[in-house]
């Protein structure tokens, strides 16, 4: 899959990353990402938009577009956010 990862300036000084990939977001994605730690919000789920947490970080991105938001909960988030696009790749 090919993934792209973007980041861009936010409020107060803050980046915001996002990954482009080049399928659609779906609820397909959510068993890979539960198998590996992360936890669905089923209320998110049902309104047609992925957002799934983990202890490092919080992905979300509506259902049928191209672009996952990821933002850090830890200071580790270099590490962390090449760790959610390995488990990207494994959607493909």
């Amino acid at each position: 899959m090919k993934i792209q990862r973007f980041i861009t300036q936010a409020c107060c000084g803050k980046t915001s990353v996002y990954f482009k990939i080049d399928k659609s977001v779906s609820k397909d994605f959510l068993p890979l990402f539960i198998s590996n730690g992360f936890s669905e919000l089923t209320n998110f789920t049902q309104a047609g938009i992925l957002y799934i947490e983990d202890d490092y970080l919080i992905a979300t991105g509506a259902f049928g577009t191209d672009k996952i938001q990821v933002k850090c909960k830890k200071s580790n988030c270099q590490e962390n956010l090449n760790n959610f696009e390995n488990l990207l790749n494994q959607l493909g």
